[in-house]
């Protein structure tokens, strides 16, 4: 189940209001996790579809990861690079299939979120727009 909380988590984390993240995320402890690593994809999808299309190249991709790996605040936890391009290949083109631990894809998903959507690279309208279409995603999924 998908709970409106899910989406102001990944709100408050796109936008960096870490007091309200943190808070959400202690109330999501308490409620449950429940249906978040696929609202956490549908978000992940929609981000990368934003950003990349079916005619990006694997180079534009790996530059993409690098960049992102460069620009990680300390501390944050490492992801693979592989896994990382072949993640993100696969949602841009269909035929591409990716077998991923989901602990890792969860953490390369949260990575690109924050590079592509956070910033201010995206208005409240659209990071809202986008967060909408993910939920009624995931809902259906």
């Amino acid at each position: 189940m998908i709970n409106p909380e899910m989406v102001d988590y990944i709100r408050t984390m796109v936008k960096g209001d870490h007091d309200s993240n943190d808070r959400i995320e202690a109330r999501l402890d308490e409620l449950g996790w429940g249906g978040f690593p696929t609202l956490l994809g549908a978000v992940f999808y929609f981000a990368v579809n934003r950003h990349f299309n079916a005619a990006t190249t694997p180079g534009e991709i790996m530059r993409f990861v690098a960049e992102m790996r460069a620009s990680s605040p300390v501390g944050t936890p490492e992801i693979d690079v592989h896994a990382a391009e072949s993640l993100i290949r696969a949602a841009v083109d269909p035929d591409v299939d990716t077998a991923i631990d989901p602990q890792m894809a969860g953490r390369i998903q949260g990575l690109v979120i924050l590079k592509v959507l956070g910033g201010g690279a995206v208005d409240d309208d659209e990071l809202n727009a986008l967060l909408a279409d993910s939920a009624a995603l995931a809902r259906r999924v």
